[in-house]
């Protein structure tokens, strides 16, 4: 049997990936720092790693909230306007 030169694998959603990717993010984040989880009004120890990690919390939320004003332009029938993960996917999230 001949082999080919390229392989073809399914291509998920680009608004899917970078939520999984945040998630990820996040996960790893309170994994390292669980005073990520201690509420905004309590003062940060002076740790410069969780001021670092609080930084990047703040970031990935505005990300968060650029996603979600970007899907709110997308078509309606669109699989990701309403944030519903594609069918076929056997991982959803």
């Amino acid at each position: 049997m001949p082999r080919t030169a390229n392989v073809t694998l399914p291509t998920p959603e680009p608004l899917a990936l970078l939520d999984a990717t945040l998630l990820f993010l996040i996960q790893v984040l309170i994994a390292q720092h669980p005073a990520l989880l201690a509420p905004p009004e309590q003062p940060a120890p002076p740790n410069p790693g969780l001021r670092a990690a609080r930084r990047i919390f703040e970031a990935v939320r505005e990300l968060h909230a650029a996603l979600d004003h970007y899907r709110a332009f997308l078509p309606a029938d669109h699989p990701q306007a309403l944030g519903d993960e594609p069918s076929g996917d056997d991982i959803p999230f």
